[in-house]
């Protein structure tokens, strides 16, 4: 069945040439829209760095600032707002208007001389020690240096900051110290805790990542198979914007975080997002199927292990050593991804212990003797049963 084109929308049957994931109509939109893709392409060509991130943040205002980015390119050693809103625009416009890309500002850092290179650019541009942008880039070669030595104080500061900013907006006092913040949540209930760390991960840096995995699964991220999850990030960016947050944690507790999204008049923009969502929130956060453990486990690398509970229906504790629980993983991590099998019908298939029935019958699968062989023997031993005997 034909696709839309990632960029321009016409319907075509072609795809990006390292990954079936995104469809593009020609080359020229490819290269077009690659600066977002590479993050999320399963084979980009080379690495992807910290540099391929900061220019997805210019050149999008839907990619958040992960923290490894802002440490390698200064953003961590600034001092205040003002500060910080001119680093953002000197990267911007170097990477909007003057054309620098990921692998030119990866060199540069990684040889030492990022800044000096900025300064070049500036001046080859036709910029003088007139301009205050340029003067403020002269003057501080330091934040722009390999050296990390106050890196760590910098990010612990910077999470304080954070901490402090969502205080406010939940309607804390702006007079309140960490300690006070500290003592006040000592008699919160672990959701609500939860709630605020997902309020100050969206405040912060537009969204939770898929290391601090509870938090992605238990607010829904994990309906999707990579990190640009665009719609979701929107979806609740304005959620908590229009809602008291005693008023999103009673939600939140109660597993009806869509019926506040649609009490508040954002039913149009929850449709943009995966219909999975409903499943994962109407489960959320004490009742969740423990197959979003597991693909969050077997899609993402940053994604944590999941308790032997969650694994033990999977077929994990039937691999005989870490290489092959890795290659289940990996298979597993396939499914979701290549074959985009739905993450409720396979925990169905674990429930009744028929994951290597459903699993052959996955349209369009392609396996080895070998992996099929593989299959065969860690998936049909009555993994279900077996878990819950470990559970009890």
């Amino acid at each position: 069945m034909p696709r839309k084109c990632e960029v321009c929308g016409t319907a075509t049957k072609k795809t990006c040439v390292g990954c079936s994931r995104t469809a593009y109509c020609s080359t020229k939109c490819q290269k077009q829209h690659w600066f977002t893709h590479i993050l999320e392409c399963e084979k980009p060509g080379r690495e992807v760095t910290t540099a391929d991130r900061l220019v997805a943040t210019a050149m999008t205002d839907e990619i958040f600032i992960d923290s490894a980015t802002m440490a390698d390119y200064g953003f961590l050693k600034v001092t205040n707002d003002a500060e910080s809103t001119i680093i953002v625009s000197l990267f911007t416009e170097m990477i909007r208007d003057l054309g620098i890309r990921a692998p030119a500002l990866h060199k540069w850092r990684i040889e030492g001389r990022l800044h000096s290179e900025m300064v070049r650019v500036y001046r080859e541009a036709g910029r003088t020690e007139s301009d205050t942008k340029f003067q403020w880039l002269l003057q501080r070669p330091s934040l722009f240096s390999p050296d990390p030595s106050n890196i760590a104080t910098r990010m612990y500061e910077l999470a304080l900051g954070f901490e402090h900013q969502t205080w406010i907006h939940i309607g804390g006092s702006p007079a309140d110290s960490h300690d006070d913040i500290t003592i006040a949540q000592q008699l919160w209930s672990a959701d609500r805790k939860q709630c605020f760390r997902f309020y100050t991960s969206m405040l912060s840096s537009g969204g939770p990542t898929v290391s601090a995995s509870d938090v992605w699964i238990q607010f829904g991220f994990c309906v999707y198979e990579d990190q640009a999850n665009f719609a979701l990030r929107n979806l609740y960016s304005s959620l908590i914007q229009i809602c008291p947050f005693n008023e999103f944690c009673d939600a939140y507790s109660t597993s009806s975080l869509i019926a506040l999204m649609d009490r508040k008049n954002l039913k149009a923009s929850r449709r943009q997002v995966p219909p999975d969502l409903e499943i994962v929130l109407s489960g959320s956060p004490h009742n969740i199927q423990d197959v979003w453990y597991l693909k969050t486990f077997a899609v993402f690398d940053e994604g944590e292990v999941p308790t032997s509970d969650v694994l033990v229906p999977f077929g994990f504790l039937n691999c005989v050593d870490d290489a092959e629980m890795t290659q289940l993983r990996l298979f597993y991590g396939r499914l979701f991804k290549d074959y985009q099998i739905s993450p409720s019908t396979l925990q169905e298939a674990a429930d009744r212990d028929q994951l290597l029935e459903y699993i052959m019958k996955v349209p369009w699968l392609n396996i080895s003797k070998v992996e099929k062989h593989f299959l065969r023997r860690v998936l049909k031993t009555q993994n279900h049963p077996t878990a819950l005997a470990l559970t009890k």
